[in-house]
């Protein structure tokens, strides 16, 4: 009987959590909508992250609002991801042709400095699309605040601690520079290339239908 008991209050225990999360999704989930509406993309980055912490699966509008923030905010990757959870909730036109443009016009950088003084990344000409923009720029932060950053960068020309390198679509770039000096060179220098789509997988894996 004790045992029955207990099953049957840690069931309810169990159901009234579950209401109580379902009912703050549902409180974070118009806030980030109203934020989404008014393009408050730092409140709605916080309250999608906030919702995240919940546990409860996010809805295909939470992540699609959650993708606009990342993007406004310069930081691709987390758009690019948000996107793909977002398509296997729904299969839209709209997420598709959006993962297929940042396929085309986007590469995964990695950068290094170690240890981390004085890191710059200068882009060759900066882009005129305000989103390729703010991407550049968050990537120029990181490496001067912390002399590493991972993610996405637009196609083009750039110099990380004086090394030049290129950004292709399809194309992973890893450098890591360490300054010790040595008699017959005072930078080493690791620069990485690979492709980032699989062999004999075209660029666009998710090209959206005609």
């Amino acid at each position: 009987m004790l045992v029955a008991l207990a099953f049957c209050l840690a069931t309810a225990g169990g159901a009234h959590a579950d209401e109580r999360s379902e009912a703050e999704h549902l409180r974070l989930s118009g806030e980030l909508e109203q934020l989404a509406q008014r393009q408050l993309w730092q409140g709605v980055d916080r309250k999608f992250l906030d919702l995240e912490k919940l546990g409860v699966e996010p809805t295909y509008q939470d992540l699609l609002h959650g993708a606009h923030a990342s993007r406004a905010l310069g930081n691709m990757a987390d758009a690019y991801a948000r996107l793909k959870r977002a398509s296997k909730l729904e299969t839209t036109k709209e997420v598709l042709d959006w993962m297929y443009s940042i396929d085309m016009h986007y590469g995964m950088v990695e950068l290094v400095r170690t240890p981390k003084k004085g890191d710059i990344l200068t882009a060759g000409e900066l882009p005129f699309d305000p989103d390729q923009r703010a991407a550049v720029e968050l990537a120029a932060k990181a490496v001067a605040d912390n002399g590493l950053f991972s993610g996405l960068l637009p196609a083009g020309a750039y110099v990380f601690c004086g090394q030049a390198f290129t950004v292709q679509p399809g194309i992973a770039v890893r450098i890591e520079v360490s300054p010790k000096l040595k008699k017959t060179q005072g930078i080493i220098v690791n620069v990485q290339t690979a492709p980032t789509w699989g062999e004999g997988t075209p660029p666009g894996e998710e090209k959206p239908p005609q």
